[in-house]
């Protein structure tokens, strides 16, 4: 019930609020002053009925004087008489004299109802003060009990009391005791009640219309059409989507306009936050790179279009979904329990790993998940981002061949083969084996660059380094030296035979024709070779031995093999 109360009470407006509250506060001032009111006319009746109590009390004592007077009092029926007289002249309910102790010892006890009968009696004769008792029972109407003390004087009511009877001064001779009747009183008090109840409905309907006018013209002034207006500017606000709009803020009303003046702020705020969550929407469906946000429990809540291209997957498919789905299985546990380890750790992790698309293709990321935490330090999401570092490898590994290989012809290039050279010597040196180097140019392929063009060339390159390679082991290898230039070394010799055996395999190769587009050519070799340790210590040494027999073997007539002699002198260098 309270609750319920509580309910409908925050759902009114301010105006039935203030105007519940003076209602509220008129009628408990009502009630309050109805209470004061009727104890005021109460105490009137109590003192009016103490009073008219008094005054039957005096004519009882004149009555007993004049008894006294003529030697009457002593007879107790002309006590009764006087008694019964004096009740029905003043409207009285009930009225006795009640003897005082001076008196019964002086004229005997006289009438039982002229005794003390009860507390209030002889607390009136021994105090000599008026006793009140008001007297209430079912069925009866309510009355008044007095009981007025007759104290001994020297004038009392205008005899001497002490020159008819033995009495001191001061002494208490008797008391009257009367009952007053309330029932006219009270049925005074009950009219006057209920046309104080009327007057005060009246007066309180009056006040209530007078200050709910009032009130009301105050609200509406002050408070209800400004709130009204700012209302209507929020709803329009809010139809239109628009928070650049702002309130008209009321100068006249200080608080309404401070409201307005907050609701601005609130507003310059939202509308901030508005293009900063715009600008964070744009972002991360524009962004390159895949977004995944999973919750604390790693079940991906949204992701954007950035990782549906990426992993063939939409987002309908991994909402609700453990990121594990993409693993490619190429990293093992271990991998991932250091990742989160170390996430939980710093909040951050970063690294390269394998994930599978939906079609199962497998292709490299780069990967980087931060922890999201609230207020108090606990994790509330996981923000992932990733992207397809497929090209960026190949990329490298591009990058990676044209440092070792010639890009024509995917043959070795000479830094590589310098390498390879320097450590078949190093393994010859400790095996005490051999090795052979050939030196080999082309013959005159000059010629045919300048009739059949330079792609023409490159075909011819990229055929004789096939053939090359078709002629040496698979442990050997052969190198293009720069332009029409080719090296070929052969590890783990035995004789010189073996180089030319070598030799006469390449040139017996290199006498088919050549295809080069629709015209076949055939082109030679002019080889030289040089062999480790026979004739040179070292790779400088040897290559330039295989260089001297190559040119050796070119001004000999081309298409011709020669072995490096010491004993032959260099002859001038040529080329084509």
């Amino acid at each position: 019930m309270m609750k319920s109360l509580r309910f409908h009470w925050h759902q009114l407006g301010v105006q039935k609020k203030l105007h519940i509250l003076i209602q509220g506060s008129l009628i408990i001032l009502f009630l309050i002053s109805m209470n004061w009111i009727t104890d005021r006319f109460e105490q009137q009746i109590i003192l009016h009925a103490k009073q008219r109590a008094n005054e039957t009390a005096d004519g009882l004592i004149n009555g007993m004087n004049l008894l006294m007077l003529t030697g009457a009092i002593h007879d107790p029926a002309n006590r009764k008489l006087l008694v019964d007289k004096m009740r029905l002249s003043k409207g009285v309910k009930e009225l006795r004299i009640v003897r005082g102790a001076s008196v019964v010892n002086q004229f005997g006890k006289g009438l039982p109802e002229e005794q003390a009968q009860d507390e209030m009696d002889r607390a009136a004769l021994t105090s000599g003060k008026p006793a009140f008792q008001r007297i209430e029972s079912s069925g009866s109407p309510p009355s008044l009990r007095v009981v007025v003390p007759f104290i001994a004087q020297k004038n009392f009511r205008g005899t001497n009391c002490m020159a008819c009877h033995e009495a001191t001064e001061g002494s208490v001779n008797g008391a009257a005791s009367v009952i007053m009747d309330l029932s006219q009183d009270e049925n005074e008090l009950a009219e006057f009640k209920k046309n104080l109840w009327i007057g005060h409905l009246v007066i309180q309907i009056f006040l209530s219309w007078l200050i709910w006018l009032f009130v009301r013209n105050l609200i509406v002034r002050n408070i209800a059409q400004p709130i009204h207006n700012l209302q209507l500017a929020m709803t329009e606000i809010q139809h239109n989507n628009d928070l650049s709009k702002r309130a008209n803020v009321d100068e006249k009303n200080p608080d309404i306009g401070e409201i307005a003046r907050t609701f601005n702020a609130l507003l310059a705020n939202l509308e901030l936050a508005q293009n900063r969550l715009e600008l964070f929407a744009k972002m991360f469906e524009n962004s390159g790179e895949a977004i995944v946000i999973t919750d604390a429990d790693k079940r991906i809540l949204t992701v954007n279009p950035a990782f549906e291209q990426i992993t063939q997957y939409k987002a309908a498919e991994v909402v609700g979904e453990n990121p594990r789905l993409l693993s490619s299985g190429k990293q093992p546990a271990e991998f991932y329990q250091l990742m989160w380890a170390t996430i939980e750790a710093t909040g951050q992790w970063s690294g390269e790993i394998w994930n599978r698309r939906k079609n199962g293709e497998t292709y490299p990321e780069w990967l980087s998940i931060g922890a999201v935490k609230n207020a108090q330090g606990q994790v509330i999401n996981y923000i992932s981002l990733f992207s397809d570092i497929t090209k960026r490898k190949e990329a490298e590994q591009r990058i990676e061949f044209l440092a070792h290989y010639d890009s024509l012809t995917k043959l070795p290039n000479r830094a590589l083969f310098a390498d390879r050279l320097r450590r078949s010597l190093a393994c010859a040196h400790r095996q005490k084996s051999k090795v052979g180097l050939m030196f080999l140019d082309l013959d005159k392929f000059k010629d045919i660059n300048d009739t059949l063009g330079h792609l023409a060339g490159d075909h011819l390159l990229k055929s004789v380094a096939e053939r090359l390679k078709s002629c040496v082991r698979a442990s050997d290898t052969v190198c293009r030296q720069g332009g029409d230039e080719f090296l070929v070394l052969l590890e783990e010799i035995h004789t010189p035979e073996d180089v030319s055996l070598v030799a006469e395999k390449i040139m017996l190769a290199m006498s088919a024709p050549h295809s080069l587009g629709g015209i076949d050519k055939v082109i030679t070799f002019s080889i030289g070779a040089a062999i480790y340790p026979d004739h040179a210590a070292d790779d400088e040494m040897l290559t330039r031995c295989a260089d001297q027999a190559m040119y050796l073997a070119k001004e000999s007539g081309r298409n011709n093999f020669r072995l490096f002699h010491p004993s032959e002198e260099t002859l001038n260098w040529i080329s084509d």
